[in-house]
């Protein structure tokens, strides 16, 4: 598995990852997700992360992002990994890696929200150093990890 940093030729594979797994998610078609189509890694994030089969294939498996909330704080997104290649430590590097890269920047902390069905990434983090903290009601899960 290779982690590497997005490039623009990723977008329909990141867009197919993304939508199909919010679509199994939250048990819709996942064209219903319009939104991802606009897929843009300009918009506000300081790194994004994709993981890389080592194969011919290239196929890109699992993403993790950044973005800047101030000058000490960053916000984990678009953490996700395909479903036939959980439980092989993908995330975790690629955890490691996105926290190295802040901490790296002078970073002191990072915040992680999502809805409460996306439990596994909940607990994925907490198992990570995050503790929760209260936040927006819309979003049930808000955690944060201290460097």
């Amino acid at each position: 598995m290779i982690i590497r940093e997005y490039k623009p030729s990723d977008k329909k594979q990141v867009i197919e990852l993304v939508s199909g797994i919010l679509g199994n998610i939250f048990n819709g078609d996942p064209t219903k997700f319009e939104y991802i189509k606009e897929f843009n890694v300009s918009r506000g994030y300081i790194v994004y992360f994709v993981a890389e089969v080592e194969d011919e294939s290239k196929k890109i498996v699992a993403t993790m992002a950044l973005k800047k909330v101030d000058n000490e704080t960053v916000r984990l997104k678009r953490m996700y990994v395909h479903r036939n290649y959980r439980r092989r430590g993908i995330a975790q590097k690629m955890l490691n890696k996105i926290v190295d890269y802040a901490k790296e920047k002078g970073y002191k902390k990072m915040l992680f929200s999502s809805y409460s069905i996306m439990e596994n990434a909940g607990r994925f983090n907490k198992k990570n150093g995050f503790v929760e903290i209260e936040g927006n009601p819309k979003e049930k899960m808000h955690l944060i990890k201290y460097f």
